[in-house]
């Protein structure tokens, strides 16, 4: 009984102790270039806001932005791998919602033309019909 008691304590700091190396061996520092990833995040993010993303495509701006806490709290924990998932999901999604934005204000101001255009056809009508 002895023998089971001393081996279950040596087993059980031998456990501890790799659980110990290896959390140490785990925690990697953030990169320059994962703090790049994440700089680059925040700038397509503040492009997609520039392009009136709040008003055209809130959802994945809103995406994009959580995503980037998420990169700041791994990066808080070292977790060089989810900080670099989320800076990049981050990105991807700021220029999504850019994107979005984008084609939905071309195409507000394609509508506003072609509203132009009919008006102006029918004022060459109205002219037509009065001569």
């Amino acid at each position: 009984m002895a023998k089971k008691f001393i081996f279950l304590k040596v087993a059980f700091f031998l456990m501890l102790f790799i659980s110990f190396g290896a959390g140490w061996a785990g925690a990697q520092d953030i990169t320059p270039a994962l703090q790049q990833e994440f700089v680059d995040a925040k700038a397509a993010i503040e492009a997609a806001q520039k392009a009136q993303a709040e008003k055209y495509s809130l959802e994945p701006l809103k995406k994009a932005q959580d995503l980037l806490i998420t990169a700041d709290n791994a990066k808080a924990f070292k977790d060089p791998v989810k900080f670099a998932q989320a800076s990049r999901l981050a990105r991807v999604y700021a220029e999504l919602a850019k994107a979005i934005a984008e084609i939905k204000l071309e195409e507000e101001k394609l509508a506003a033309t072609q509203e132009e255009l009919q008006k102006a056809k029918d004022e060459i009508e109205r002219m037509k019909k009065a001569q």
